[in-house]
């Protein structure tokens, strides 16, 4: 079969497409025909060797949520599953024609949607519903601050935080285009958190209260700056570090007014279906009513791997980015 891989660390010049042998199914996964995978900042992390929690060993196929029908199934795994379209979040091997997913990482894909937006709906949707309402403990009325807000997770985030009940939201984006589409999904004020003087904008937008809840996937010096906007009692969530700098977390700081910075990773809520069943169901229910818009920044063969990679890490798409085996 095709697969997308790399055999050394780097950028996105590192990845081919090659053949390479089947999947072996093992016990308690499924097997799955490819329909299309998602591109997700996780992918570069793994391809640059940046810090991930799980291991990324060499040769590497990434692809960490994928689209597709069940066509087998491994031991312990009801046969009910088989031609069954799935959306799942297999450890690795998403760029493929076919992979294995844990049957515990594999959820029905919700009816009406394109495979496409249920994508944008699985990891991305998933992690900015989490971030709000769980990670982030959003409370109706309060000010959230969403950074990448033109990206994939931003976007649907500053469109749930409005349906959460947010009272203020500010978007950050790097251009005029992106800023203009985060303020007619949802935002309040959107910044550019590239221009000078953009941290006391930010006070300013946030008024003498301050943030309560921030989308925090930029790293340092961003983190920085937003922490001395955030409120007593503000929550800081952490799901990237697009400028691979590290945080510095002023500890003292949060003691003294009851901050937090939370790390989020979807792979640990991913274990709780009833959770993850409902939520994809009301992200659908968005969609179909219009009240949530997922768009699609690029559809690309497996061929064009490399060149969805620098797209997204060069900040040049603003919705989802999806890999599929041929069009």
């Amino acid at each position: 079969m095709k697969a997308v891989r790399f055999h050394s660390k780097g950028g996105p010049e590192v990845l081919v497409l090659e053949d390479v042998a089947e999947p072996i199914v093992r016990s308690g996964e499924l097997l799955v025909r490819v329909e299309a995978a998602g591109v997700n900042y996780a992918d570069t992390v793994r391809r640059w060797g940046d810090h991930y929690p799980i291991p990324t060993p060499l040769p590497f196929i990434a692809g960490g949520e994928i689209v597709g029908t069940v066509e087998a199934v491994g031991e312990g795994v009801s046969r009910e599953w088989i031609g069954r379209r799935v959306l799942g979040a297999p450890p690795a091997g998403g760029y493929a024609e076919l992979a294995t997913v844990h049957e515990s990482a594999a959820f029905a894909m919700p009816e009406g949607l394109h495979p496409h937006q249920g994508l944008a709906l699985f990891i991305q949707g998933l992690s900015a519903a989490l971030i709000l309402k769980h990670a982030g403990r959003l409370q109706k009325g309060e000010c959230v601050f969403v950074e990448g807000a033109a990206g994939g997770v931003g976007s649907i985030g500053v469109q749930l935080a409005r349906l959460y009940g947010a009272g203020t939201i500010i978007a950050a984006a790097s251009t005029d285009e992106k800023r203009a589409r985060a303020v007619q999904l949802g935002a309040t004020h959107a910044i550019d958190y590239g221009a000078p003087g953009w941290p006391q904008e930010l006070r300013r937008l946030s008024g003498d209260h301050g943030i309560d809840v921030v989308m925090e996937m930029t790293g340092a010096p961003v983190f920085s700056e937003v922490m001395g906007v955030l409120a007593p009692g503000g929550r800081i969530v952490v799901y990237g570090i697009a400028s691979r700098q590290p945080y510095q977390i002023p500890s003292e700081r949060l003691i003294a007014k009851g901050q937090s910075v939370v790390g989020f990773y979807l792979g640990l809520f991913l274990k709780d279906r009833p959770l993850i069943d409902a939520l994809l169901n009301e992200l659908a229910g968005f969609t179909h009513s219009g009240q949530l818009s997922v768009n699609i920044g690029g559809v690309f063969p497996f061929a064009d791997a490399a060149h969805a990679h620098r797209l997204l890490e060069g900040r040049q798409s603003a919705a989802k980015l999806v890999l599929v085996p041929h069009i």
